[in-house]
This record gives structure tokens, C-alpha cells and sequence, in this order.
């Protein structure tokens, strides 16, 4: 039986017979008496080639499932050795497998190439001693079964994200209670895990009233599609976080880290094949590449010293534009998810973030414009109309886009500066800052 599985393996009576260091007339003398006890035709034998018949098929199946079996019992005695080989089933979750994962196991796979590999690819949390696998891939803050042998391979943050397209047409949410108003993507066996530390203290969020599914790899997929935000490992999203298709959203306020284990049950002489293959992975992920800038922000706020220096040097050209270090760090944000859409407008929008000087909430001068204000201004007509500076999402009758010409004059301007058109600032009859709502 073994010497049949081996020419089915092989493909071909000469091949079988080198690898298993007998005569080629040994193979089909093995397999003609295997013919002649079952009393049935394994293999229809032309000069050239042959084909498994029907009978031929059932039978290799269960022989090399036994062929396995008996490799894997030698291998116990022998896994001494470096060289692993038989079967080796591997439990992962699918979305971070299919990732991170089909680079480093091609690799180790052509580098052993007398060990099998069995892949199992799914959400949930396998049980390793029942289900007959050798070992699994677990993302995990922290793992419960303390009789599992683990070892930590790399740590991977979880992050809030949604598709550009998503956030310029229901918003950017800058607070974890802006979550209310948007939809949510919630993995079906993690649907509590929406925390956040704010000013105020710890804040859950009620499990979504969103989309529910047991699929990491379909919740990338629903962000992607613009379905709403998610909750997602970086590893997972790292190609659509550098590639733009994906931003993060509440950084500052979610700071979640988890491990990449691989489990195990065998405390003493783990079997090479399992040893060589964490070893391997371990190589694979010591330096991930989803660590590396994918969460930083497009536009870094000016330190108050080189605003003072600025400020400096820019006397009499350019007018300094006074705002928050959060005002900053939200239109940054603004500008990035518009860059593809209208570029003009996020590059003008940059460029007066770029003459910013930082000034503290408390200390904004009242007369100021700032994100939310609410404006008097007269037009060309010299008829006098009330606006105020919103984001572009929240733009409408009376309510000035910061995108827009207007809105990024209105940006930072005293009252009493001309704008376009024509306009002419006279006063501010509402500002968060001097209100104290500057979280609005």
C-alpha cells in the first residue's frame, strides 16, 4: 500500500522507485499483488503513463492517510532530529493568514519539502487537543488555557478605521461619542470591545445596533465598501491603511494592543515539524510590517517653540493663522480624506495649517474665527448675513465649509479682515473656545 501511494505521489513507476530505493520492476511487482489480493484494477498502465481508476482513487486515500499516520509515529520517536516531515496542521485566523501569513509558509515550504502542511483557516478559537491539530496562530490580549505551551511571535495593535469615502460623507468622528451617529462593523464574538479612555474617564460604548458578522476578512471588506467603521487588528489592514483606502479614527483616545501566539501542547520534545515551523514564523514577523507608520497622522502639528520662531521670521509677509493644537489635528484629517477628491482645496487647506500658531483654548483671543464660530459678515451687497465655519460634511445654508474659499479665508481671521467677494468680517457672536466647548 505504501509503495502503491508513492507511485500515485510520484506520478510515475520510475520516480516511485528512486525515492523509495528500489528496482522499478519492485514497484510494479508491489502493486500487481496489490491488484491481485484486493481483485480489483488499481491503475490503467499505458508505455507512456497511467490513470487511476475509480477503485484506485478510494484506495489511495485511505493509504495515504495510513502512510501519514505511521510517518508521524516514527516521528516521534525520531524528532530528534532537525529534518521534520509527515503532516503538519495548522489552525489561523483567516483574515490575519491570508495577510501575513501565504509569503512566510510558501517560503517554509519549499524549504521542507517532506512536510505537509494542513491548513485550517477560521475565526474562532480552535480546541488544539481535540481537533487533532498540531498547533494554531491565536490573536489574543491574553490567553486563558494555561495548560497550552505559547510563544509570542509578534504584537499587533487594534484600530478604529473607516474608508475615506465613508468619513467625507458622514463625517470624521473626533470624539468616541461621535460613534452615535455612525454605523458600526462588529465582530459577532466581539461586539463589548468598543472602549476608549477620555478626558471624562473610560467610556463603553452599548454593543452595535450595526453590521454583525463572524468575519474578520468581511468586516475589512465592509469598511472597504463604506459600509461604516470597524474595529480592526493592523495586521490585517496594513496594505489598505499605506495604500489610503483605510484611515484611523479616535487614535488618542483607543490604545489596544494584542499578541501573536502560537500554541501548542507539547511542553517537552516538541516535534521538529512543529518547532521548525515556529521558529520559521517567528523569523518571518520579527520585524512586522504593519508596525511601521501606518497610524500616523499626514500633517504633524508645529511645536510652540517653532511657531514662536515663525512667527519671527514672517513678520510683515505672511499673516499667522492662531488655532488650537486640536483644530490643527482634526483639519489635517480634513485635508487627508479630501486629497483625492478635491485637491486644490485639502493643498490650501495644508498650506494655512502649515502657518499655524498654536495658541491654548483658554487663551484664544474671542475674536478670533475658529472651527465652529458662529460669524456676522456682510456681503458685496453690503447685506449682513450670519454663517458658521463647519466641516465640509456639516456644510449647508449658513454653514460655511472650511474647504471652501470663504471658510478656509474665515480660518483663523480677526474681526474686521476683508474676504473674498468682497466680504467683510464684523463680528463673532458665538466661539467654542471662549464658550468652553472647545471638545464640541
Amino acid at each position: 500500500m505504501a509503495t502503491f501511494a508513492a507511485v500515485v505521489e510520484a506520478k510515475s513507476f520510475t520516480d516511485a522507485a528512486r525515492a523509495l530505493g528500489v528496482s522499478k520492476s519492485v514497484v510494479s511487482a508491489r502493486v500487481s499483488r496489490l491488484e491481485e489480493r484486493l481483485g480489483v484494477v488499481l491503475l490503467h498502465r499505458t508505455t507512456r503513463r497511467f490513470a487511476l481508476t475509480a477503485d484506485g482513487v478510494r484506495l489511495y486515500e485511505r493509504c495515504a492517510r495510513v502512510v501519514a499516520a505511521a510517518d508521524e509515529a516514527a516521528q516521534t520517536i525520531d524528532d530528534v532530529s532537525d529534518a521534520p516531515r509527515g503532516i503538519l496542521r495548522v489552525h489561523a485566523p483567516l483574515a490575519f493568514a491570508q495577510a501575513q501569513l501565504a509569503q512566510p509558509i510558501a517560503e517554509f515550504a519549499r524549504s521542507n519539502p517532506s512536510l505537509k502542511l494542513e491548513l485550517h483557516l477560521d475565526d474562532r478559537t480552535p480546541d488544539v487537543a481535540n481537533e487533532g491539530l498540531d498547533l494554531a496562530i491565536v490573536l489574543a490580549e491574553k490567553l486563558s488555557e494555561s495548560w497550552l505551551v505559547a510563544r509570542k511571535l509578534a504584537s499587533d495593535r487594534v484600530v478604529i478605521c473607516a474608508a475615506p469615502g465613508y468619513l467625507r460623507r458622514r463625517g470624521i468622528p473626533f470624539r468616541p461619542q461621535d460613534l452615535i451617529h455612525h454605523e458600526r462593523i462588529s465582530h459577532a464574538r466581539r461586539r463589548n470591545e468598543w472602549q476608549f479612555t477620555t478626558d471624562e474617564g473610560p467610556l463603553t460604548l452599548a454593543p452595535s445596533d450595526g453590521l454583525v458578522v463572524d468575519s474578520t476578512l468581511f468586516m475589512r471588506e465592509a469598511a472597504l465598501a463604506e459600509h461604516g467603521i470597524a474595529m480592526l487588528p493592523s495586521s490585517v489592514i496594513a496594505a489598505d491603511l499605506d495604500a489610503g483606502r483605510l484611515r484611523v479614527v479616535l487614535d488618542e483616545f483607543h490604545d489596544r494592543e494584542q499578541g501573536i501566539y502560537a500554541v501548542h501542547l507539547h511542553a517537552r520534545f516538541v516535534p521538529a515539524r512543529i518547532r521548525v515551523f515556529i521558529d520559521h514564523l517567528a523569523t518571518c514577523l520579527r520585524k512586522p510590517s504593519w508596525r511601521a507608520g501606518s497610524t500616523k497622522p499626514d500633517f504633524v502639528p508645529p511645536s510652540a517653540h517653532a511657531t514662536r520662531n515663525a512667527k519671527k521670521t514672517a513678520r510683515g509677509r505672511e499673516r499667522r493663522v492662531p488655532m488650537t493644537e486640536q483644530d490643527v489635528r482634526r483639519l489635517s484629517d480634513v485635508a487627508a480624506i479630501y486629497r483625492d477628491v478635491d485637491p486644490p482645496a485639502a493643498q490650501q487647506l495644508l498650506q494655512t495649517l502649515a502657518r499655524t500658531q498654536l495658541v491654548t483654548a483658554k487663551a484664544m483671543p474671542p475674536s478670533v474665527v475658529t472651527m465652529n464660530s458662529r460669524c456676522v459678515y456682510r456681503d458685496k451687497s453690503g447685506r449682513e448675513r450670519e454663517a458658521s465655519l463647519v466641516y465640509p460634511w456639516d456644510a449647508g445654508d449658513d454653514r460655511v465649509s472650511v474647504l471652501s474659499p470663504l471658510g478656509e479665508a474665515m480660518l483663523g481671521a480677526p474681526v474686521g479682515v476683508p474676504l473674498p467677494a468682497g466680504c467683510l468680517l464684523e463680528a463673532i457672536r458665538y466661539q467654542p473656545e471662549a464658550a468652553g466647548d472647545h471638545h464640541l
